[in-house]
């Protein structure tokens, strides 16, 4: 009976410690330019990453378009921003 109960525990503390409850927060941010056109000569704006705790946030300066060139620029953690 005894042996049962320790290799229950054993299996679930391996579950638990496995679990993406118990991984820290990690997400990929990115800097998106915006174009005039399809040819990306005029940059008419951007829209930047704001790193807020289990977050990413995203502001438009400028114009939207559906013309854009996306910038991996690091990760939002739980303790601020984690640069390349």
């Amino acid at each position: 009976m005894a042996t049962r109960i320790l290799t229950s525990l054993a299996v679930a503390s391996v579950f638990l410690s496995a679990s993406p409850a118990s991984a820290s927060y990690r997400e990929a941010a990115y800097v998106t330019t915006l174009y005039s056109d399809a040819t990306h000569t005029t940059v008419v704006g951007h829209i930047y990453p704001e790193c807020g705790f289990r977050y990413v946030q995203y502001h438009l300066v400028g114009t939207y378009t559906q013309y854009t060139s996306d910038e991996f620029v690091g990760y939002c953690t739980e303790n601020g921003w984690e640069p390349l």
